[in-house]
Order: structure tokens, then sequence, then C-alpha cells
């Protein structure tokens, strides 16, 4: 006994059907009216509030003076101590900021 699917389309076909049965919101061309449609684009309020947050980390100041004078009287006083985990750790930490950024 053999079953056959007379109504089964192939991919292209279903795909071209679902195109032409499915209006576009806005399209570059509008075929019924022959004019060009606008294109339109929306940023969420979250651009704005990064762009803000870059010009924030732009107006720091890529020394932090006090620490350096805080670690200078440190090694002066003879009371600078360094662990090696902290320092590493920080180093990672600056490489996978970089890496993100």
């Amino acid at each position: 006994m053999k079953i056959t699917n007379d109504k089964q389309t192939s991919a292209p076909d279903t795909l071209l059907k679902s195109v032409v049965n499915k209006p576009l919101k806005e399209s570059v061309y509008d075929l019924k009216s022959n004019k060009d449609i606008a294109d339109k684009v929306e940023l969420s309020s979250r651009k704005q509030t990064i762009e803000k947050l870059v010009e924030k980390v732009k107006a720091m100041p890529e020394v932090r003076q006090e620490k350096v004078d805080q670690v200078k009287e440190s090694i002066k006083d003879g009371t600078y101590n360094v662990r090696g985990e902290l320092v590493a750790r920080s180093i990672l930490k600056s490489s996978i900021f970089d890496a993100i950024l």
C-alpha cells in the first residue's frame, strides 16, 4: 500500500505563500500607491542611559591621584604590602573589561 500526499508543497512555495499573504507593517516601496516609504527607527530609553554612563566614565580621570599618593606614602613608610592574589585579580579584571569594551 502506497500513501501519497498530493497537497504537500515545497519549501520555496510555502515561503512564497507566507510572504505574499502576510502584509508588511512598513516596506521600502508601496506597490499599490507607487510611493517610497521612509524607514523608521525607534531607540529605547536604555540607549540614552548608556550614553549618559559613557559620558560619566569619560569624564572620570584615568589616574586616581589620591590612591597614587597613598601608595607612595606607604612605600616611603615601608608599610606597603603587595598581595600577589590581589594584583593578579586586578589584572584579570582589567583585561576582561578591556575585552568587553
